[in-house]
């Protein structure tokens, strides 16, 4: 994982404090912190399938991108189904 990819993921985390509850929010930046940003951006993923909504100037590409580097396209911790889901959500 390049240094790249966790700065697009802390800005992703960033955008999305407002959107997300205070207590999603405290897990998955517990999890950047503690440097497991797969299961930050899992997480995310997760909090924003399930309120339905878009963080701010929300890139599909650009997001998709990011979950198939930190391999979500083939495994995940929280959800099996979180890359069917997201790509779902996407469209």
């Amino acid at each position: 994982m390049d240094k790249n990819s966790i700065e697009r993921l802390l800005l992703f985390i960033k955008s999305s404090k407002d959107i997300i509850s205070n207590e999603a929010y405290s897990e998955v930046w517990h999890y950047y912190e503690h440097e497991e940003y797969e299961m930050a951006f899992e997480g995310l993923l997760i909090e924003f399938i399930q309120e339905d909504k878009y963080p701010r100037d929300f890139e599909k590409a650009e997001w998709k991108t990011l979950g198939i580097e930190f391999g979500l396209d083939n495994n995940s911790v929280f959800d099996p189904d979180i890359w069917n889901k997201f790509i779902s959500w996407i469209k």
